[in-house]
């Protein structure tokens, strides 16, 4: 019985073979060579609609990511703006008139300001037309500060300056009681081969103005700020974005009456106050002296921050860029 039944098995299993090779081998051969293709066009189909799905999602992708970017740098640069603080701003005056102690130290002092005062050329307090020296005095102990500057330098006679300077100094000292330690140029006048000089005579400090800085090439140890000067021209946010690129400058102002207004480079008690009152308003600044800005000036630590400010800002203005070419 066993034997019948494994021949019947045997019997079975070629008839099975006999019929798929008759029947299925045809559409098996058809299909490889022909039905083939229509699948394959159909895989290939797909596979074009699943990149075309895909690039709207990397794009998509790419642009979340762009965002995310640019939001990290700005709030890190926010983070540093935060932990830098306002910047130092002197309040200068080339000036020492009778408008200083009569107009300008009034109104500044009514806003619990202070400023410097920068005699030039040998002027001296109580001198004609000049500040009276029991009010320069007053200024100074209410927390003004003063410096001396002047124009016309000439570097191919370094040593006759040098004896004018000294002279002054000295007449100065005598006149005040108090030595001179910042010494201010005019715009143009500033060359580093004064440097040496100032230094040897006690300065600590000069004040100059961009295109002096931009030719600096100094290696003293002076603390070197630049100055902005203000005219009836001048607009608050012109300041603000100087002083993006000069932090801890100068504000230094020639304040007249409004019927002396033909002056070059001048500016009307008004317009300065007017001015003012619009800087006064910003969180990214603070109004002081001379001596303070430069003090402020000279902080490794804030320096340090502005430093990466600056390169914060350059990397996301990089950024910003390349997101608007792609």
């Amino acid at each position: 019985m066993k034997v019948y039944g494994k021949v019947a098995l045997c019997l079975l299993a070629v008839a099975l073979t006999g019929y798929l090779f008759l029947v299925d081998y045809p559409r098996l051969m058809t299909n490889l060579n022909g039905g083939g293709n229509e699948k394959t066009a159909d895989s290939s189909q797909a596979a074009d609609e699943s990149v075309s799905q895909s690039e709207p999602q990397e794009e998509a992708a790419a642009y979340i990511d762009a965002v995310a970017q640019e939001t990290a740098l700005e709030e890190e640069l926010e983070q540093l703006y935060q932990q830098c603080g306002a910047t130092s701003v002197a309040l200068c005056f080339e000036q020492t008139g009778a408008v200083v102690y009569d107009d300008i130290y009034p109104a500044l002092t009514e806003w619990g300001e202070t400023g410097t005062v920068v005699f030039t050329n040998g002027l001296l307090t109580g001198d004609n037309y000049q500040v009276a020296t029991n009010d320069f005095r007053t200024m100074m102990d209410n927390g003004w500060s003063y410096a001396i500057g002047g124009d016309g330098t000439d570097a191919e006679n370094a040593a006759a300056w040098q004896t004018s300077l000294e002279m002054y100094m000295a007449n100065i000292l005598k006149r005040t009681g108090v030595v001179p330690t910042i010494y201010c140029f005019q715009e143009g006048e500033y060359q580093s081969a004064y440097d040496e000089i100032l230094e040897a005579d006690g300065f600590t400090a000069i004040r100059y103005f961009a295109e002096d800085a931009e030719g600096d090439d100094g290696d003293s140890e002076l603390q070197k700020i630049v100055g902005i000067r203000l005219t009836d021209d001048t607009q608050a946010a012109e300041v603000l974005e100087a002083l993006e690129a000069y932090p801890g400058a100068v504000l230094l102002a020639r304040v007249v009456s409004a019927d002396e207004t033909d002056e070059e480079n001048w500016i009307t008690l008004e317009k300065y106050l007017s001015l003012l009152e619009e800087l006064r308003g910003s969180d990214a600044i603070t109004l002081t002296t001379l001596d303070a800005a430069i003090e402020a000036a000279a902080d490794e630590e804030q320096n340090a921050l502005r430093a990466e400010i600056q390169e914060t800002e350059d990397q996301l203005a990089a950024w910003k860029a390349q997101s608007d070419a792609d």
